[in-house]
């Protein structure tokens, strides 16, 4: 089969003809369909109740593209307002004993994922962070030495938002579920960028994001997917309607949903249900294998050309430990940011994981070279 053509499918991104955008690992750019899609979401705005059909429709659209973008089984995925909201639902349906009590989690993970489980000491658990003795990748075996019969959950990131290393997750899944305990996956930093087949993965939840790597619209919506033998088991602490198994019915009391649809509550924000799914089509139509081959492709040239210009990259150097985005240890990174935007440039800086550059597959070698000219430039300077 054919390479796309990354030219061609350039144009259907209007972001790229305005600016030299390298975030997607913060907001993925939109593809032009998506604000067709925000005006037919206006126009339902104007229908009020006759819209709700129509709501709940797409939502069911929405759910099954995603899972055929995890080759998960049917009723496996369900959407959320965040990945925190995700993982916390699973959290709060599970219940610390005394032989069963640890919580691993990594000093890599999203902050708002680290505050989620390091909270759960209030509730009885053991927490444990893991900190990468590299400072950068967190290793099988550094997670290894830690597990033992007492671990509940290991939950990791994928793909780590502060350094952008890509975690083997493999050998941990398969010692984590050989010791007893669940494997929380947060693969917000990875999906539509690293292929993901959740039941090869062996993952017993994974969650992640649209507004990414799947160019996914407005901010607001997660996905959550269960194993479906561990969904029927968990019964959600804070239910809600939308994970009744009787939906409209207004049931007097909570009957779970069937599958991970249980874990959904309240009325989910439709803004980005109808803005995300053109991105989500796009990544589909497209192929991971091919979109993550480009990327691998673009970051190995800028990777390269950063360490002849003498830039610090803290991201690891081999193509198959890294996620989609490149990360460079540099001083006053906020200033940087700002200098490169005043040329045009898109990247961004966050504490602890200094600047942060991702060259999204449609962007061009020659954008990659300025990218990184341009910083070494100012990093010199």
């Amino acid at each position: 089969m054919s390479a796309p053509d990354f030219g061609a499918l350039r144009t259907r991104f209007p972001l790229f003809a305005e600016r030299t955008y390298f975030a997607t690992q913060s907001l993925g750019p939109m593809p032009a369909e998506a604000y067709a899609d925000l005006f037919e979401y206006g126009r339902t705005l104007g229908l009020r109740n006759r819209s709700i059909p129509l709501w709940l429709e797409r939502m069911a659209e929405f759910t099954r593209l995603l899972e055929r973008l995890l080759d998960a089984e049917p009723g496996a995925v369900a959407l959320r307002d965040s990945a925190t909201a995700a993982q916390a639902a699973i959290a709060s349906a599970l219940t610390p004993r005394p032989e069963r009590n640890r919580i691993l989690y990594s000093a890599l993970d999203f902050h708002s994922s680290r505050y989620l489980w390091a909270a759960q000491e209030r509730r009885g658990f053991r927490v444990e962070q893991l900190r990468p003795e590299d400072g950068v990748a967190l290793r099988p075996e550094e997670v290894l030495r830690h597990l033992d019969e007492r671990v509940a959950v290991v939950a990791l990131s994928l793909v780590s938002p502060r350094t952008g290393a890509l975690l083997d997750v493999v050998p941990v899944v398969k010692a984590a579920h050989d010791a007893g305990a669940l494997v929380v996956l947060d693969a917000y930093q990875a999906v539509g960028v690293v292929p993901l087949d959740v039941r090869e993965l062996g993952a017993d939840v994974v969650v992640g994001g649209t507004h990414k790597w799947l160019g996914g619209g407005g901010t607001g919506l997660a996905f959550l997917y269960v194993r479906p033998s561990l969904a029927e088991r968990l019964q959600p602490a804070y239910p809600g309607w939308i994970g009744h198994q009787a939906m409209v019915g207004f049931a007097e009391s909570y009957s779970p949903a069937p599958g991970s649809a249980r874990f959904q509550q309240g009325t989910p924000a439709m803004e980005p249900i109808y803005t995300a799914r053109a991105g989500l089509r796009f990544v589909l139509e497209t192929g991971v294998e091919r979109l993550r081959e480009r990327n691998m492709a673009l970051t190995s040239r800028m990777m390269a050309r950063a360490l002849a210009a003498g830039l610090p990259v803290t991201t690891p150097h081999e193509p198959e430990r890294r996620g989609g985005m490149l990360c460079f240890d540099v001083d006053e990174g906020d200033a940087v940011v700002e200098q490169l935007g005043l040329l045009g440039i898109d990247i961004d800086t966050r504490p602890g994981a200094g600047i942060r550059v991702s060259p999204h597959p449609c962007n061009t070698e020659q954008e990659c070279d300025r990218v990184i000219d341009e910083l070494a430039r100012l990093v010199r300077r």
